[in-house]
């Protein structure tokens, strides 16, 4: 199945470079090399795709646009491309609206799997949003779970974090317990851990679950009254 991919990076040579290797694994791809080029010319609201967004563009800036992006359109990846790489960055473009955020210099294999899982949850997430009880159903192969006819897309960390606390029933799950769901290749720390739920609070307030913090131990899910 082909895909589309809206490309928005004002590095002309990696803009281009980025064109030409998705074009070559099947893509339908455009590419904006300033902010307001994107703005004037690509509508967000009906774009069945996925974005590419540099933070540091020369008129407006990226965080911005994924935030533009979000007024419109809830459901479509985006991906935050950008040098910076503080906590605080990552943590900006996460409640910006990014589901991803990718520290350049990067692997174009990487980005490409990235997208490709993200694109293998969106049809598994289309396969199952006919249904209307609703029930929470876990769709840990599409790293998403289903409430009702909700689709609450997640990141594969997020979506282990979330699994392990809505198996827990309401009970307390610690730090260290929720390192333990992650293969050791994940390299995953308590600090980890904290912006994870951070980025998870904000997605599933829309299906009206929240993390309750329980101090010195570690996190609770409950629903929203």
């Amino acid at each position: 199945m082909s895909h589309n991919l809206c490309i928005i990076e004002d590095e002309i040579d990696i803009a281009d470079a980025l064109k030409e290797y998705f074009e070559g694994e099947g893509f339908n791809v455009s590419a904006f090399y300033n902010g307001m080029d994107f703005l004037r010319n690509e509508g967000t609201e009906n774009f069945d795709g996925f974005y590419l967004v540099d933070w540091n563009l020369p008129d407006i800036q990226g965080i911005d646009i994924v935030k533009k992006i979000r007024e419109t359109n809830k459901l479509s990846p985006v991906f935050m491309v950008t040098a910076y790489s503080k906590k605080e960055d990552i943590i900006n473009g996460l409640k910006a609206g990014a589901d991803d955020y990718i520290t350049k210099p990067f692997n174009f294999e990487e980005l490409l799997q990235r997208v490709r899982n993200s694109a293998m949850k969106k049809e598994a997430m289309n396969e199952k949003i006919g249904d209307d009880d609703g029930e929470v159903k876990l769709l840990p192969a599409a790293a998403a779970f289903l409430k009702g006819n909700t689709a609450i897309n997640l990141t594969r960390r997020e979506y282990i974090i979330f699994e392990k606390l809505y198996l827990s029933n309401g009970e307390c799950v610690t730090r260290e317990q929720l390192i333990d769901c992650f293969e050791k290749e994940d390299k995953m720390t308590i600090r980890n851990i904290d912006v994870h739920i951070f980025s998870l609070r904000k997605k599933i307030k829309e299906v009206c679950y929240k993390i309750d913090t329980v101090w010195g131990l570690g996190y609770k899910l409950s629903m929203q009254l």
